[in-house]
């Protein structure tokens, strides 16, 4: 994935949160990656969230408009505090429902606590790897990802038979504009990827009723 990029002085980024989560403070990056696959990577999409105040500020309002820069990073060791080997087994030994599961892997922000998810993003920082709306734009927050679904693959197989047909939380983010609860029968858009199916059918990593998937992890 390669490292990071060169340094840039800069007094942190700003982020909605309770201190003191409520900036993502400066490392030894920030500027763009100029070594290793991805130097002098070009990315498009964002900024939207905050981020590094020398990133180019996009010209539509929802920060979706084109916006040709280059790729940022700034690994970050405060981030990568809550991503810890002991932070991640808590996570699955010490989480019985899935709502709890979700707000300790999102993250606990009313007691100022990053969760494994947040802390990854943020580890990764820079632009677009540490703006959660855009941060695919960065390839390693596809392994960011993917460890994410593992662990919840692993919490899943603690109880198999009740975790995997289990969900929690309302039908936007972080219920806004407020919505009901989901359930297993509401239809997920794939958009370009297919036609929808039901959340149901995409909670097991082996199956759905017309195979989405067949996976495991080691």
């Amino acid at each position: 994935m390669g490292g990071n990029g060169v340094f840039e002085n800069y007094s942190g980024v700003a982020i909605p949160a309770p201190p003191p989560f409520d900036v993502i403070p400066p490392d030894q990056g920030g500027g763009c990656v100029a070594t290793g696959p991805f130097a002098n990577m070009t990315v498009n999409l964002g900024p939207v969230a905050g981020n590094i105040p020398s990133v180019p500020p996009n010209s539509r309002p929802d920060g979706f408009g084109h916006n040709p820069r280059c790729l940022r990073r700034d690994i970050n060791h405060f981030a990568s505090s809550v991503t810890t080997t002991n932070f991640t087994l808590a996570l699955i030994l010490n989480t019985t429902d899935i709502e709890g599961f979700q707000t300790v892997l999102q993250g606990q922000f009313d007691l100022g606590l990053w969760g494994l998810h947040t802390g990854g993003h943020f580890t990764i920082g820079g632009d677009p790897g540490g703006d959660f709306f855009t941060s695919p734009g960065d390839p390693a927050f596809y392994l960011h990802h993917g460890m994410i679904d593992r662990v919840w693959w692993i919490w899943q197989l603690q109880d198999l038979a009740v975790r995997q047909s289990t969900v929690a939380g309302t039908l936007t983010l972080q219920n806004m504009p407020p919505s009901r609860n989901g359930t297993l029968e509401d239809v997920n858009d794939l958009g370009v990827n297919g036609e929808g199916v039901p959340l149901g059918d995409l909670l097991s990593t082996m199956g759905g009723k017309n195979g989405e998937f067949c996976y495991i992890y080691e």
